[in-house]
């Protein structure tokens, strides 16, 4: 049985951002597993554990979505959510176009997961380095923006982002990810061609009257 407040969580894809957030999962004391296509050898977390990709939404009670953008086609189908499922979009659509029709990357893993999965966008718009411990060493915690068309698994998310270290804020539904999806663009702009390197955040700073 396991611990109260303890989640059975799923990752799919231990790269360097399906790996960090893994970690800080961990850390709280979430039970994790990591969906991997058959044939990987990428290192895992101490503690978690390794699952084949089918079939391994059935029972989670949260699955994270860090796989490659150009991969969902293939996994998320393999991964069976049931109704009722909460999936985190954690990807951006990079490296391949959108199909046409879609005007997100979350749009098109929305109608991928199947219906009455709950898609929420999180975890997107800053790099990997900031995902394992968020907080900065000023004490400021990078903004994350969280957004999905079930009132309650978006407030869960945020709330759990909130324990992971992050300032957490709701910004409405799912149609709220295409603007995400061009803020993890913007932090790459700052990041790549305006030399503030990866491990920049954007923290939310208010004037006082």
């Amino acid at each position: 049985m396991r611990q109260p407040g303890r989640s059975r969580v799923v990752v799919v894809g231990a790269g360097n951002v399906g790996a960090a957030l893994g970690t800080n999962l961990l850390r709280l004391g979430h039970e994790v597993g990591f969906a991997l296509r058959r044939g990987s050898a990428r290192p895992l977390p101490p503690g978690s554990s390794s699952l084949p990709l089918d079939g391994a939404g059935r029972a989670a009670d949260l699955v994270v979505l860090a796989a490659p953008f150009p991969a969902v086609e293939e996994v998320l189908p393999r991964l069976e959510l049931p109704p009722g499922a909460l999936l985190v979009d954690a990807t951006n659509p990079f490296g391949r176009p959108l199909p046409a029709g879609y005007d997100s990357g979350a749009a098109l893993v929305a109608d991928l997961a199947g219906p009455g999965v709950r898609v929420v966008k999180a975890f997107n718009v800053l790099g990997a380095e900031h995902m394992a411990d968020p907080v900065l060493p000023d004490g400021q915690r990078p903004l994350l923006p969280v957004a999905g068309d079930d009132p309650g698994a978006r407030a869960d998310v945020a709330a759990l982002a909130r324990d992971m270290g992050f300032h957490s804020v709701e910004v409405g539904d799912l149609s709220a990810a295409a603007v995400m999806e061009s803020a993890a663009r913007y932090w790459g702009l700052l990041a790549h061609d305006g030399g503030l390197g990866r491990r920049f955040a954007l923290v939310a700073c208010q004037r006082e009257d």
